[in-house]
């Protein structure tokens, strides 16, 4: 990535030389709404905004001379990105526009200059055919630190406007409004509290990341006039940004960024890069989404073979008859064993040839230390009294910092240590700092040995789960980080986001993982997308009772950002319910067939993530058996088939939820009644953009029963609550 970023400074730079017709730039302030997620401007007075249109028509009188011929490329470029920016520590709490400086077109791009006396913003738009790359760098020019929210907006045009929200929803774009979907953002209290601070608050736990708020989705998609419109961002370099959209105004695309002197690799500057597409707007996001992975086709590309249930840390072969479960990866604590032929030996050996991956355990965004008591003193707590020498020298390099220059300290209740209660120090996990560091000891410890035994994958436990919106203000770390630096606009000094430290790493070991035929997996995926790019399957822990883990928008998004890549889930609070212990035992079915509508794979933990693990309990092993064995096959073969977010299919009930697997050689919907009420209806199937000649039959794979079709519609009937699997066939 180092050399990525390299690359397009070099490419910006080498543009400013060739850059021509200079134009005067001018200021254009706007107020800045505090109260908004999304920062939305409104004018200040009317004079300033004549003289900004009176510029902007001068400058796009450059390219409507009369009796001048232009090139395709220089049409294409006609209509002028626009930028502006809030800077932090602004008593005025404005929004100020840089207009264009100057610019240079080429047959495939073109290259602008925004400038005034405080920054400068180099933005090079590239012609990829199939879109339109759109990467910047934005440059402090005065002496010291900045922080600042950078806004990019590109004109659009038209009558009617539509913005599309997750994978189903639509709203009708009304004037003067702008659309985002966005969650919020700040660094994670600590439930059980810290030892940085008297309060919580003092150690900055709670302090928004950014401007407070960042996009769920890594793309917006709208529709004009019937045409679809979408930006996405690069999933390869973590960023705090926000995408949305305004009828007067166009696509927007937000950063909420900081510049210091310290940062080697890019002094005193920030960068970013986006992907601007049309789709299918018939479609909306679906189709949205099907040209961003296009776009982004290594990011999202599948290295998985072997599909199948998550079983965490039990011996495998102690599971009697364990080839019932449909079992493909097993996590590994470091040094567990397995009896194989009445010998013990090492789990990573004993899983070879069962057809079950082995994915070597690891936790480096902290460390975590057992202490005896709650409350200990912050001085005594880092202390090498308190350190074990083995983690003294790495935390001396490794530790984060907090506003206040201290170690970020959570405390913790933790069932997996017998004292029941840690420390949790946040570690700086960038394989690039200096001298003894985390990356180097997890690599040693945990890592490499476990590659030497010759392990399937490596495992990132707990990777948005209280560390990862960590603000690190450790000043002399800035000089080793490959991202741009952020901030909190409560503090508005420079910060790393943790997340792009704990990246870092992962894209590290990923690389060498991939590079040896072996793959990456990660738990505790919420909703951040940048960690796609790197994973191979992703896995969530669930709460029957929490159903925000495994309502509908979380789950859209998952199968979104996974795209064909597995999803694993393990239920943990909740296993011990009566759904789960009681004759018949219905949440099998409720949770396996709700999953079952997304390819994703169930399974179970443990209710603390520690103790009483399911797969250790006979009696709600074989509770579970027969609903493995019934819906684990089905989620394979679906899963194997691919799914695709364009389904080609449509129904009238809102209550029912379509999902396509794979293609016309094997093709499958999943069909869900997400309603309260059972339900009779219809599905119209586009055949031809299936490929499907009118000859096909179609069987409902759970109760092997055939469905009614006539032309291009099947007639179903599905309980409430229940999913159906339709297989079509020619």
């Amino acid at each position: 990535m180092r050399n990525n970023c390299i690359l397009i400074i070099k490419s910006l730079i080498i543009g400013l030389i060739m850059t021509c017709n200079s134009i005067n730039a001018k200021e254009h302030t706007y107020l800045y709404n505090t109260d908004s997620a999304l920062i939305t401007p409104e004018k200040t007075h009317n004079d300033g905004q004549n003289f900004l249109s009176h510029k902007r028509k001068k400058i796009g009188s450059f390219f409507h001379k009369k009796g001048k011929k232009y090139t395709s490329a220089q049409k294409k470029y006609a209509t002028s990105i626009h930028v502006e920016y809030l800077q932090l520590g602004n008593d005025k709490g404005m929004f100020t526009e840089l207009l264009k400086y100057d610019e240079n077109i080429t047959a495939n791009a073109k290259i602008t200059r925004f400038k005034n006396n405080l920054y400068q913003v180099v933005i090079n738009e590239i012609d990829r055919e199939n879109y339109t790359e759109i990467n910047g760098e934005l440059e402090y020019l005065l002496e010291g630190n900045s922080c600042v929210t950078l806004r990019i907006i590109l004109p659009l045009s038209a009558t009617k406007w539509q913005w599309y929200s997750g994978l189903e929803k639509t709203d009708a774009m009304k004037k003067d409004a702008t659309y985002s979907d966005t969650k919020k953002v700040s660094t994670i209290f600590p439930p059980d509290g810290a030892f940085n601070g008297l309060t919580l608050s003092d150690g900055g736990y709670g302090d928004p990341i950014g401007q407070g708020a960042m996009s769920f989705y890594p793309l917006s998609a709208i529709s004009i006039d019937g045409k679809g419109e979408a930006l996405g961002v690069d999933m390869a370099i973590p960023i705090i940004y926000r995408l949305s959209a305004k009828t007067n105004k166009g696509l927007i695309a937000e950063f909420d960024v900081a510049t210091s002197p310290l940062t080697d690799k890019f002094p005193d500057r920030a960068f970013f890069k986006l992907s601007r597409f049309n789709f299918d707007a018939n479609w909306g996001m679906r189709a949205a989404l099907k040209a961003y992975y296009s776009i982004y086709a290594e990011s999202f590309k599948k290295r998985v073979t072997t599909e199948g249930v998550w079983l965490p840390f039990t011996p495998l072969r102690s599971i009697k008859n364990w080839e019932d479960f449909g079992f493909a990866y097993h996590e590994l604590s470091w040094n567990s064993s397995d009896k194989k032929d009445g010998k013990s030996i090492p789990s990573i050996a004993s899983d070879k040839g069962t057809g079950v991956l082995s994915f070597q355990y690891t936790e480096p965004w902290d460390v975590q230390l057992p202490i005896l008591k709650k409350d200990i003193p912050y001085n005594t707590l880092v202390s090498n009294e308190m350190v074990p020498k083995a983690h003294q020298k790495y935390l001396e390099n490794s530790a984060t910092e907090d506003k206040n220059g201290l170690w970020q300290t959570r405390r913790l209740q933790t069932p997996w240590f017998s004292s029941g209660w840690a420390v949790s120090i946040t570690t700086n996990s960038d394989p690039d700092l200096e001298g003894v560091n985390r990356y180097q000891y997890v690599k040693q410890t945990e890592i490499t040995p476990a590659v030497k035994m010759n392990v399937d994958g490596i495992y990132f436990d707990s990777m948005e789960w209280n560390w990862h919106h960590d603000l690190n203000y450790r000043s002399d770390h800035f000089k080793y980080t490959d991202y741009p630096l952020s901030f909190s606009k409560d503090v508005a000094k420079p910060a790393i986001w943790n997340f792009t430290s704990e990246f870092e790493f992962m894209k590290k070991i990923a690389d060498e993982m991939h590079s040896q035929g072996k793959l990456v997996m990660g738990n505790g995926h919420g909703w951040n997308p940048f960690a796609a790019g790197n994973l191979d399957l992703f896995g969530a822990e669930l709460s029957w009772y929490a159903t925000g883990d495994h309502n509908s928008e979380a789950l859209d998004f998952k199968r979104a950002i996974s795209y064909q890549k597995p999803i694993v889930f393990l239920l943990n609070e909740g296993l011990n319910d009566k759904a789960f212990t009681d004759f018949p035992y219905k949440g099998y079915e409720i949770y396996f067939e709700k999953l079952m509508a997304y390819g994703f794979f169930p399974s179970f933990f443990s209710t603390d993530a520690s103790s009483d693990p399911y797969w250790m309990d006979t009696k709600k092993v074989e509770n579970g058996r027969p609903f493995f064995k019934k819906y684990i096959p089905i989620i394979k073969q679906i899963a194997g088939a691919g799914w695709e977010p364009v389904t080609y299919a449509i129904c009238e009930n809102q209550s029912l939820q379509i999902e396509r697997f794979g293609t016309n050689g094997e093709l499958f919907f999943t069909v869900r009644n997400n309603g309260s009420e059972n339900i009779q209806s219809t599905i119209s199937i586009d055949l031809q953009a299936l490929e499907i000649s009118k000859k096909f039959s179609a069987i409902e794979v759970v109760n092997q029963q055939a469905i009614k079709m006539k032309n291009d519609k099947l007639y179903i009937n599905i309980p409430a609550l229940r999913t159906q699997v339709i297989k079509i066939t020619k």
